[in-house]
């Protein structure tokens, strides 16, 4: 009996020849020390990489006069699509091009390319150890669950991700919706690239470059293969398999644009963009507020520039369900719900997070996932507990992972917030084996869906201590410890409690 794979997701890698890897190079090196490079190369206001990105009106491309890149990964393109994806024939040209590099200790956060037909990534310096460009698995359904079944391995159809292995001449092309992160550079040399979107030209076609034709060869491009994640057959691919997954690659190509003076800001029942609408305040400061000098959290005030906006907005978009099993509590003593927001880079308030974690805990951390959730819930009975049921949002027991909550309600609004617990049997804050072995008989003991209101309190938890509700607060803490929302009172009938949450890994 066998069993046929399906949504597979292709990448290619390709290493050039040395010849026209060491022509590019030279043209690179000497593109940087130009006017030009000193002039178009600037900090990201995001990220910690330097980048030409922000300047759309320059391109790697020719101000470098790459034009056997530029062949090469038109070429790379067409096999892509009409070898690998059996599409039909179509013209490409290049959309953007721009250089990255990454000093040590610079990376970038998961995103995607949305908009582009094509995107890639090539590598012009990438000393030992300066990061991977990771893809995770794209299917959220399936991601959530391999860890919700402990499914996860290092064989293709159960990985998470793959991580694929920077060298000097090599370009990584895939499809421009596949998200993607570089990890921290932590080599002591800069690490370089370029970046290249791609799109179906619509106007007569152009001429591939004269000079770049006589170097690359062949429609079939010589050394090139394409893989699902997972099975990346390079020289690099022990490497690769080996690397844990980190932060991103190349910046954005799909801006969120900019709001003209007579756009309406957005507001209840309109169409918003994110990034605009969580806009962060400029020279905000951090606290470490231990909870009983035992669990490290950070509590940033006053994050938002438009706070009122955001309540008004987020309290009035319509909320599905989040958990709802047969028999449960949902919809019957309370609303339980979610609301899902897809991650568009620059993300100021991911960036914001990275930081704060990297300053406190001295971690490099990437977002778990490419959404940020907001948590929405509404009473229809009164509470039975003071909080909920206590738990911790370690999926993988190997990785480092920090829990992030924003607290969105308006301060009338505002009461109890987040509690941390200390579990009785084993008297630990942190998930254990205690815990582990008290579920497996006692499924009281954790969230079931069944009920917010955890079932067996007293017996089983103990009130380390809290952090108040603050409009605008972010709270940031490592995801082992246990926690849950904090009801001291009655308080969400008339209105939900919203919260924002998304998880930073390492």
């Amino acid at each position: 009996m066998s069993a046929d794979h399906y949504f597979a997701v292709p990448l290619l890698v390709r290493d050039v020849e040395p010849a026209v890897r060491d022509a590019i190079r030279a043209k690179v090196s000497a593109y940087l020390n130009s006017e030009a490079a000193r002039r178009d190369i600037a900090p990201s206001p995001e990220e910690s990489v330097a980048t030409s990105y922000y300047h759309p009106d320059a391109s790697i491309l020719e101000d470098a006069g790459l034009d056997e890149l530029e062949a090469l990964v038109l070429r790379s393109a067409q096999s892509f699509l009409e070898q690998t994806l059996k599409l039909p024939p179509r013209r490409i040209e290049v959309e953007r091009a721009w250089i990255n590099v990454f000093e040590p200790g610079a990376q970038e956060a998961q995103h995607s390319h949305d908009g582009s037909l094509l995107s890639c990534s090539y590598y012009v310096e990438a000393p030992e150890n300066c990061g991977c460009i990771v893809f995770p698995d794209p299917i959220g359904a399936r991601r959530s669950y391999r860890q919700f079944t402990k499914t996860a391995g290092p064989d293709l159809l159960t990985r998470q991700d793959i991580a694929v292995a920077p060298e000097p001449g090599r370009l990584v092309m895939f499809e421009s919706w596949f998200p993607h992160a570089v990890q921290c550079n932590k080599s002591d040399k800069p690490r370089v690239s370029i970046a290249i979107n791609l799109r179906e030209a619509q106007g007569p076609a152009a001429a591939v470059p004269g000079r770049a034709a006589e170097k690359v060869r062949g429609a079939d491009i010589p050394g090139a293969h394409v893989a699902a994640p997972g099975t990346v057959q390079d020289p690099a691919t022990s490497e690769a398999r080996a690397a844990a997954p980190g932060n991103r690659d190349a910046s954005s190509a799909a801006r969120e644009p900019a709001r003209s003076a007579g756009t309406p800001a957005p507001s209840a029942g309109k169409p918003f963009l994110f990034n605009e609408l969580f806009e962060v305040r400029k020279n905000i400061g951090l606290d470490l507020n231990a909870v009983q000098d035992t669990i490290p959290t950070v509590v940033i005030d006053n994050l938002l520039q438009h706070p009122e906006r955001v309540r008004e907005v987020i309290g009035s978009t319509p909320a599905t369900n989040w958990k709802h099993e047969q028999g449960g509590r949902n919809f019957v003593d309370y609303y339980d719900c979610r609301l899902r927001f897809p991650i568009r880079h620059p993300n100021s308030l991911v960036s914001l997070a990275q930081q704060a974690i990297a300053k406190v805990y001295g971690i490099n951390t990437r977002p778990a996932d490419a959404s940020v959730d907001v948590n929405w819930f509404m009473q229809i009975n009164a509470r039975r507990a003071d909080f909920a049921v206590p738990h911790s949002d370690i999926s993988e027991p190997a990785r480092r992972s920090f829990t992030c909550i924003l607290y969105l309600n308006a301060p009338e609004e505002c009461s109890g917030g987040t509690a941390f617990f200390r579990f009785k049997p084993s008297n630990s804050l942190t998930f254990d084996e205690g815990y582990a072995r008290a579920v497996k008989e006692d499924s009281r003991v954790a969230e079931t869906g069944l009920d917010y209101w955890p079932e067996a309190s007293r017996e089983h938890w103990k009130l380390a201590g809290t952090i108040d509700m603050v409009p605008g607060r972010l709270l940031i803490f490592p995801s082992e410890y246990f926690h849950s929302a904090h009801h001291p009172v009655d308080s969400f009938y008339a209105f939900p409690r919203l919260t924002l949450a998304f998880w930073m890994v390492n």
